[in-house]
């Protein structure tokens, strides 16, 4: 199938997907100057998209191929164990944040309770 086809299937754009292919994270068959998108692409354009949206950036994801046709599956799995770790690590720093802001808040009420019973 040719892009516009792969496009609508895979879900990314015409551009996104040329971008995947120029970092070696795609590899598309070609008749003459056109692109041929197997099935097998449209798999890998959407396992792009997922690790994306776990917050895993292209150069990540070539980092993670290593310079190889494939990807490291163990670097892989080692990756998203760390990812996680920066995760929870981020929920713990932003259950701090909003414990403050609760606290400050409390403060602040406070305050203005005082100053309402002064009038």
């Amino acid at each position: 199938m040719f892009i516009n086809e792969a496009s609508k299937l895979s879900g990314a754009t015409q551009r996104a997907m040329r971008l995947y292919e120029s970092l070696g994270l795609l590899s598309v068959a070609r008749s003459g100057k056109y692109r041929v998108y197997s099935q097998e692409n449209i798999d890998q354009i959407k396992m792009i998209r997922e690790a994306q949206t776990l917050g895993i950036t292209l150069s990540d994801m070539v980092a993670l191929k290593d310079g190889s046709k494939e990807f490291d599956w163990n670097l892989v799995s080692h990756f998203l164990i760390q990812r996680q770790q920066e995760v929870e690590s981020n929920i713990k720093e932003l259950e701090r944040l909003k414990l403050r802001i609760q606290q400050y808040r409390t403060s602040i009420e406070k305050c203005i309770r005082v100053l309402d019973s002064d009038l």
